[in-house]
């Protein structure tokens, strides 16, 4: 084989390779975006210092708080929270998929 091709074929894979690396980093980058505003979230929580603890299930989101008293339980059911279930100081939110992904960006926060 012609040394000319063998160039050709190395370069052609090079770019394939570079292609492919190039956009697996873009989608594992907007994995990683949080499904909802966090921030409106913390607020809902009570802001930063009332969040104790954050746990996930596969789709639960489960928060220890410092004080549970009002709670704005309709605003957190806005952000796509489908059910939510009040323990004596956890509140269990139930997002779904998205609940690892949303309770990985609050742990950050904290």
């Amino acid at each position: 084989m012609n040394s000319t091709v063998i160039i050709a074929i190395v370069a052609a894979l090079i770019l394939v390779a570079l292609a492919v690396f190039f956009i697996l980093k873009n989608k594992s980058s907007k994995e990683m975006e949080c499904p909802i505003d966090l921030d409106r979230l913390i607020q809902a929580l009570g802001g930063i210092d009332n969040i104790v603890d954050v746990e996930t299930t596969p789709s639960t989101l489960k928060v220890k708080l410092k004080d549970q008293s009002q709670l704005p339980i309709d605003e957190i059911k806005a952000l796509g929270a489908s059910g939510i279930v009040q323990g004596a100081d956890t509140l269990t939110m139930i997002f779904g998929k998205a609940s690892y992904l949303i309770g990985e960006n609050l742990r950050k926060s904290l």
